[in-house]
């Protein structure tokens, strides 16, 4: 991916306060969410905005690495393989530039689901706000407490969603067979719609489907470091799988996330994007690419992470009402930074 000639650039970088108390793995122990941001203008005087942001526990890169690639891109230098997180936001900055994915969107509310983090009373409280809130689907992060807790926490929250939210789990992998297999028998009759990556051992899937009934989505799997892992998708028969949860800062870029969606669809698997606690910048934009993906069918994704940042770099910042983003004015608001909350580099 070249620099054209005729367009200008500047980098700048950001540095976001996030909220006290319970955040998500894998920011809990973090007080600050830090990033860049690319402006590309081109002849034209047409503007697009990329955010570049890996995040430690999730990325292999670290912020000061990816900001030298996109320095050399930005100087036609980079001729290393691009990390993933600045692959996602040199796309990022030239889609939108071309006024992509948004010229492909055709429904304009975009649903998100509730994130569920901490101990059972902040959870609990976390739900009745995201009811009143209008949210009717939820993500409850399991596999950091005990399993009894666990247990406890996903009937707790079924009991007060009642029948006809939508539940989901996401347990990174946390679990042994014997572990998971004694969570799901206790939790299969809390109608859950999937379970991601509950196990350390993709060879224990079907036999977990099997035996709870609760359906996998597949997340760590599609941008694992080894490659045998990441075909091992395609070893999984569909009928254990409900989704791909698909992070484009981590896969490399909207290409292959968008690859992937589509290989999801052809295998009547859900593609739900998911973000890595960026600001509005991106989160706007994928509200956008995930509208693309099924323009018919409006999937709730995981841009609910907005909510553990302070304060966002658009003037308008980001924000979910009734459970939805409005896309369209959404993708207007990215245009409209914070100026005095990021340092210029380039």
């Amino acid at each position: 991916m070249m620099q054209n000639n005729h367009v200008s650039c500047t980098l700048w970088r950001y540095c976001v306060p996030l909220c006290e108390g319970a955040l998500p793995v894998p920011l809990a122990a973090a007080t600050l969410r830090e990033g860049l941001v690319l402006i590309l203008t081109d002849a034209e005087g047409r503007t697009g905005i990329g955010e570049i942001a890996p995040l430690a526990g999730l990325h292999t890169e670290t912020l000061d690495t990816a900001q030298w690639q996109v320095c050399a891109w930005i100087k036609g230098e980079l001729h290393h393989p691009v990390l993933p997180s600045v692959q996602c936001g040199l796309e990022m900055a030239l889609w939108s530039l071309e006024n992509q994915p948004y010229s492909r969107v055709y429904h304009r509310l975009q649903p998100v689901n509730a994130l569920l983090v901490g101990n059972r009373d902040t959870i609990l409280r976390s739900t009745e706000e995201a009811v009143r809130s209008g949210y009717t689907t939820f993500k409850l992060k399991v596999g950091r407490s005990s399993l009894e807790e666990d247990v406890a926490r996903v009937h707790a929250i079924r009991q007060y969603i009642g029948k006809t939210m939508t539940l989901r789990l996401d347990a990174n992998r946390s679990w042994s067979l014997e572990t998971a297999l004694r969570f799901g028998e206790q939790v299969s009759s809390a109608s859950i719609e999937y379970i991601e990556e509950p196990l350390r051992n993709l060879d224990d899937v079907p036999l977990f489907v099997e035996r709870t009934g609760i359906k996998v989505a597949l997340d760590e799997t599609l941008y694992s470091q080894h490659r045998a892992e990441r075909l091992y998708r395609l070893q999984l028969p569909k009928d254990v799988l409900a989704a791909y949860v698909l992070k484009p800062a981590c896969l490399g870029g909207m290409k292959v996330a968008s690859a992937l969606a589509a290989e999801a669809i052809t295998r009547n698997l859900l593609p739900v994007l998911s973000s890595v606690f960026e600001t509005g910048i991106a989160l706007s934009f994928y509200a956008a690419l995930q509208s693309s993906w099924m323009p018919n069918t409006a999937i709730p994704c995981g841009l609910d992470t907005y909510k553990f940042l302070l304060s966002d770099l658009l003037i308008s910042p980001f924000d979910v009402q009734q459970g939805a983003v409005d896309v369209e004015t959404s993708w207007q608001n990215r245009m409209h930074l914070r100026y005095d909350m990021m340092k210029r580099i380039v």
